[in-house]
Order: C-alpha cells, then sequence, then structure tokens
C-alpha cells in the first residue's frame, strides 16, 4: 500500500469513525428524549409512587352504557380482595395491598355570588387523587368518604371563572341544588397535546356520595393498582375479576411505554387509524396514547440509527477481514510446511537409526 492510498484509508477510518459516533450518540439522545415523554406522564405512574417496581397499574375504559354502576364496586373489591389471598399476598399490617378508583363525567351548571358558568364535573370515588396528581396551587386533593360528600375540588379555570381568584378555598359554589365547599384547586396540565385533550371547559371534581351525584348510575373508567409479582398477575387478577355486562377495553399503565409495549404497537401500527370500539377515553387517556405514538415513533428512528451504525461496524469488519485473513492463511501454511518438515526430518532420523 503506498502513501497516497494509505491517507485515503485512513481519512475513510476516520470518517467512518466519526460516523459511527454520530449515529449512536443521536440514538442515544432520542432515547432519552422518549424516556423523558415516558417519565413525565403522572398519570401513568402510580404503581411506581405505590411500590416501585413491585406493583402495576391497570386501567379499564367503558363504553356508554357499559360501565359497573357504583353499587357493584364493593363486590369488585372483594373478588380481588380474595384473588390476592388465594395468591398468598397478605395485605401489610396497618396497610393496604392495593387500591382503586373509579369515575364518569357530566357538565353541570356551577355559580358563586361572583359568576356562574358550565363545569365539566368528574365524579370520582375510591383513591382518585392517589393517581390523578394536578399541581396543587391551593388546599387538599378530595378525599374519599361520606363525610366529604360536601366538598368540590377545582381546577384552576373554574377558580377563577366562579371567584376571580385561586386561593379561595373554604368557599361556597352551588352544583345543581346543592352547595359545595371548595377543598383545593388544582393546576390545568400545560402543553399542546394537554390543550387539546383536557379541553377548555372549566372543571371541577365530587364525590359518588355527593347529592348532586345520585343520579349517576355508571362509571366510565375504573383503576386500579395492583401487585405484580411476576409479569401478567396484575393484568391477570384484573381481567378475571372485573367484569361488565357491556364493551370496554383494558390497558396495563405501567408497561406502556416499555420496549416490547412499543415494539408491538409498532408492528400494529398500519390498523391504528381502524376504530371499531364505542369506548371513549377520558382526557389522561388520550395523552398517553399521543405520547406513546411519539415514543414508538422514536423507537423507530433508534432502531434505524442503530442499525446503520451496526451496519458500518460489519462492513469495515468485512474490509479489515481480508487482510487479517490472508495472515492468518499464511500462518497455516507456515505451520503445515513446519509440521511436515518436522515429520520428514523425524522420519529419516529413525531410518537411519535403524
Amino acid at each position: 500500500m503506498n502513501m497516497k492510498s494509505g491517507k485515503k484509508w485512513r481519512i475513510a477510518l476516520a470518517a467512518s469513525a466519526a460516523a459511527l459516533v454520530l449515529l449512536t450518540g443521536t440514538a442515544g439522545i432520542l432515547g432519552g428524549i422518549r424516556h423523558g415523554i415516558a417519565s413525565s406522564m403522572p398519570d401513568q405512574l402510580a404503581a411506581e409512587r405505590w411500590d416501585g417496581k413491585g406493583a402495576s397499574q391497570v386501567s379499564a375504559f367503558f363504553a356508554e352504557g357499559g360501565g359497573d354502576i357504583p353499587g357493584r364496586i364493593h363486590s369488585v373489591t372483594a373478588a380481588v380482595d380474595r384473588a390476592m389471598q388465594d395468591a398468598s399476598l397478605p395485605a401489610p399490617e396497618g396497610g393496604r395491598l392495593w387500591y382503586c378508583a373509579y369515575s364518569t363525567e357530566q357538565d353541570m351548571y356551577g355559580r358563586t355570588e361572583r359568576d356562574s358558568t358550565t363545569l365539566r364535573i368528574s365524579v370520582i370515588g375510591g383513591e382518585y387523587f392517589m393517581i390523578h396528581q394536578p399541581d396543587l396551587l391551593c388546599g387538599s386533593y378530595l378525599q374519599p368518604g361520606g363525610a366529604n360528600a360536601g366538598y368540590v375540588f377545582l381546577d384552576e379555570r373554574a377558580a377563577w371563572k366562579l371567584f376571580g381568584a385561586v386561593n379561595v378555598v373554604g368557599m361556597p359554589v352551588t352544583l345543581g341544588d346543592g352547595e359545595y365547599i371548595v377543598c383545593g384547586v388544582g393546576a390545568v396540565p400545560s402543553g399542546t397535546v394537554y390543550d387539546a385533550a383536557y379541553g377548555e371547559m372549566p372543571r371541577a371534581y365530587i364525590l359518588f356520595d355527593s347529592p348532586a351525584a345520585a343520579s349517576v348510575r355508571e362509571i366510565s373508567v375504573y383503576e386500579a393498582v395492583l401487585p405484580n409479582p411476576v409479569d401478567g398477575f396484575a393484568l391477570d387478577v384484573f381481567e378475571k375479576n372485573f367484569t361488565s355486562g357491556g364493551e370496554y377495553t383494558v390497558v396495563e399503565n405501567s408497561k406502556r411505554f416499555t420496549i416490547s409495549s412499543l415494539w408491538e404497537y409498532i408492528t400494529h401500527m398500519d390498523t391504528l387509524g381502524v376504530r371499531t370500539s364505542s369506548v371513549t377515553y377520558p382526557w389522561w387517556e388520550n395523552v398517553a396514547q399521543v405520547a406513546r405514538y411519539r415514543c414508538a415513533s422514536l423507537l423507530i428512528a433508534e432502531i434505524i440509527l442503530y442499525s446503520l451504525a451496526l451496519l458500518l461496524c460489519l462492513t469495515w469488519c468485512g474490509i479489515a477481514w481480508k487482510p487479517i485473513g490472508d495472515s492468518i492463511g499464511r500462518g497455516f501454511r507456515a505451520g503445515k510446511e513446519w509440521v511436515e518438515e518436522t515429520y520428514n526430518r523425524l522420519t529419516r532420523v529413525k531410518h537411519g537409526s535403524e
């Protein structure tokens, strides 16, 4: 190899090394962005807040008319408790092994002495605010229990519209024919996707025990955080013990951003636009589905970049193999000649000694 061709090879090698660093570095950055998107979804991280990697969050979303009436929630809870006992998973002393939340939405007219407006009311039960935790601007989340049936939790839009302020804890609001006391105010989530999914209507939250919710006979969402000692256990318990007479969809929130789940999602991307279900999803699930699409798109880009990097490495291995192979071949031939020469020498010595 002359000096000019050697220089060309060195330039090509340096360019390839730079391309390899660029490909893997870009893929790593995209992976970081993907992890950032997944970790920025607090509504999908309830299991991590509850028990790290030892639990799983599962949700069921119902079509209109398909959700269980609140009265059946108690039987569902008892069924899951039995399933936990059958699996030898006793609740810790003084604590709980799992928890659930359920909700539905309806529009309701709200008014104060200052103003009035139509509110998008979330009627909630169970530990709703253990799963969904808007940033608190004042007060506290609405806690379950009949003693809190006279309280309401507002988002900041509702607070500004009804009171012209945010710090309104303890102030009265009339919903329907009943008066409720504001227990807290939460921030409205921001971002392009949140703006579209959350909507512009002011929101408020009341309990199923509230008088204004007396006519509500079904739920649209049921969520639970369950122990998951082995992969798929929580989902299996949830599906077996939570049944509905209507149409519904079950999602394991805790797994939706894993590599395996995203890959399965990617393999079905060509049919994602086909909708045969009448299930209506709440705003936070729509946000999560957009986030999953973005994460899947980033994963595709990562796979392409890593594949190109691997192809580049294999190409250089193939180029480097030729001189290496030639050297190995010469070594084998030299070794063969040495063995043959040694054998012949030993043979001559043996015959000479005879």
